[in-house]
């Protein structure tokens, strides 16, 4: 596409030049409106690079905001369903260990049997809201990643369009340069 853009300044400089040619001047009058005209381009082109570069820039700064927002709001709510869980995990825990205590110690066989499966229980709770803790800190850490993605896509944007930026300065100025050479090839024909 820059390259399009190239041709189309390049297209637009030869048109001008051409104009400048047929219109009834003196080659000194010419060269230098050339050369100015030249020179008004060449700012443009940097002009419209350096706004390319601050549009990227700005792109990059919002998408790490947003990125860091989102590490953040996540964080939070994993953090927040882990002390969910290991509460409501203390509360059943608490809750089965009462009711095993009330039990008649006239069914110690029972009573036995019965705190087996109460541990079995609470481990298997615990095993439970490790494992969400585990899997909250999993996606923080890939929305982590996300967000630094964005922030390496960004500055990858900016760098290749104040290059691109450049490179059309470049070109605008090589053919404003060859404008002046015909123009006094010109002249000197005359």
């Amino acid at each position: 596409m820059a390259n399009k853009f190239g041709m189309f300044l390049i297209g637009g400089v030869v048109g001008a030049v051409a104009a400048l040619l047929a219109a009834p001047r003196s080659g000194a009058e010419t060269r230098a409106m050339v050369a100015d005209k030249a020179g008004e381009f060449a700012g443009n082109a940097q002009q419209w690079g350096d706004s390319a570069a601050a549009g990227a820039q700005h792109i990059y700064q919002e998408a790490a905001t947003k990125g860091a927002e989102v590490v953040n709001n996540v964080t939070a709510r994993g953090q927040e369903i882990a002390s969910e869980a290991a509460a409501r995990g203390a509360d059943v825990a608490a809750t089965i260990q009462e009711a095993a205590s009330n039990i008649s110690p006239t069914i110690n066989e029972k009573g036995d049997e019965l705190r087996d499966k109460i541990e079995a229980a609470r481990q298997r709770i615990a095993d439970q809201v490790a494992k969400n803790a585990d899997a909250d800190a999993d996606a923080a850490e890939i929305v982590k990643d996300v967000a630094e993605t964005a922030k390496e896509a960004a500055k990858d944007a900016a760098a290749t369009a104040e290059e691109g930026a450049k490179e059309t300065a470049a070109e605008v100025k090589e053919a404003a340069g060859e404008v002046a050479k015909a123009a006094e090839g010109k002249k000197d024909e005359k």
